[in-house]
């Protein structure tokens, strides 16, 4: 009985502790935000991805002065019958214009092919790289977990970038430097997915609406008749029930959540 009544009184405190630190860990559970973000990295599987999914909420981190970056894991080299082997494919130089479009700086194509035979860990070796050397405050991708991503190149690449978000902040990854641990390593804050179903911010891109579509256009070879209505039609759909004429919706996590930790962030 002694023994039964000092576990009883050990559990009553840790439940008062848990109680009293609930405010907290409610704080925890909310989304991070947009603002204040001073630099980031929008990481796209092909030219396009990030602006069809995020260009105005891109041309609003640009406008509220963050400095936006954008890398290029895949290129068109097996589809672009004009390519030569040297220079700039044909959805590169549209990438460019885009980014041109948006306020972007670019941060690089990684030279992967669509539909690569890469391994996903090879890929994020690299983007760890990039990360590092851009050191961003929040990293954007498509959501690898969208419950209808069928697009091997989406689910790869998206996952490579949740593993090299990690990975850019150990010191023996991808290698130790001259038998030493790493000193270029970083820690991103925030890790933000378009493309999701499950979102849990809004984006007002109501201003910036007709800056989105612009640079949407940028990439000519991909506009088939259609997808700009349907870009449109996408953004009203998730303005429905707001106040807002346009949304784009994001799913947004901090660093505590990219390992382990289950709390729900919303």
């Amino acid at each position: 009985m002694p023994n039964k009544q000092k576990a009883s009184v050990k559990l009553r405190v840790e439940r008062g502790l848990i109680r009293a630190f609930t405010p907290a860990a409610q704080k925890l559970m909310e989304p991070p935000k947009l603002a204040g973000i001073k630099r980031a990295l929008f990481i796209q599987p092909h030219p396009d991805d990030n602006q069809i999914g995020a260009g105005g909420t891109i041309a609003m981190l640009v406008d509220q002065g963050t400095e936006v970056f954008e890398l290029t894991a895949l290129d068109d080299r097996y589809l672009d019958l004009t390519y030569s082997g040297e220079g700039l494919t044909l959805r590169q130089k549209e990438a460019l214009a885009a980014q041109e479009c948006l306020g972007m700086k670019n941060a690089g194509f990684l030279g992967f092919g669509d539909r690569t035979k890469a391994p996903m860990r090879e890929i994020a070796d690299v983007i760890t790289l990039v990360i590092r050397k851009i050191q961003p405050d929040a990293v954007f991708t498509c959501d690898p977990s969208l419950e209808n991503e069928c697009h091997e190149d989406h689910i790869k690449i998206a996952r490579a970038v949740t593993t090299a978000v990690v990975d850019a902040a150990i010191s023996f990854l991808p290698e130790y430097q001259d038998g030493k641990p790493r000193e270029d390593v970083w820690k991103v804050k925030t890790l933000g997915f378009y493309y999701t179903d499950k979102p849990n911010t809004v984006v007002d891109i109501s201003d910036y609406e007709e800056k989105k579509i612009e640079a949407v256009q940028c990439h000519a070879s991909q506009c088939a008749p259609g997808l700009v209505l349907s870009v449109k039609l996408l953004a009203q759909q998730f303005a429905a029930g707001t106040e807002y004429g346009a949304v784009e919706v994001l799913r947004m996590i901090s660093s505590l959540h990219t390992h382990c930790f289950n709390l729900p962030v919303g």
